[in-house]
């Protein structure tokens, strides 16, 4: 028997979409074992080149989804008009934070990788100071996932 594609189905015949846990996922699937969820962090200073970031992606066979968000400074914050932010951060308490962050989003949804990075220091209007990727099977995750991150990251993450 045949199963659509974006359904995914037990051994005992119990099928789901993609609310499935990460878990789960990759139990079915057969890839548990193998399976770690690849994470790159970067804090720092420097212009983020979304050109090279783009570049440097790596997605298995397996993967049918890559998200992609962009954080700009906006010219207004609230009634007054700013210019730039200045982005400070404790380095340690923030990787740390991240690092939690992206050991529960590997629980919840079947992430094969995470890249992110923000910028530190004064980011001037329209200039990025985020730039996120997240890698899945389906595009449902995928998108809940890096919604899920940017904001637990501006709830816990000390920037």
């Amino acid at each position: 028997m045949k199963f659509r594609s974006s359904h995914l189905c037990k051994v005992d015949k119990t099928c789901s979409g993609a609310s499935m846990t990460a878990a789960n996922f990759f139990k079915i699937t057969g890839v548990i074992d193998r399976y770690k969820m690849k994470r790159q962090l970067t804090i720092n200073s420097e212009p983020i080149d979304e050109a090279a970031l783009l570049a440097q992606r790596q997605m298995s066979s397996g993967m049918g989804a890559a998200v992609y968000f962009l954080g700009a400074v906006r010219e207004a914050e609230g009634a007054d008009k700013i210019s730039a932010i200045n982005y400070e951060s404790f380095q340690k308490m923030a990787e740390h934070q991240f690092h939690l962050l992206f050991d529960e989003m590997e629980k919840r949804w079947p992430i094969e990788s995470v890249r992110l990075v923000h910028r530190l220091g004064i980011v001037k209007v329209n200039e990025l100071s985020l730039w996120v990727e997240i890698i899945a099977p389906h595009r449902g995750e995928t998108f809940a996932a890096c919604q899920w991150l940017i904001d637990e990251m501006k709830r816990v993450v000390p920037i």
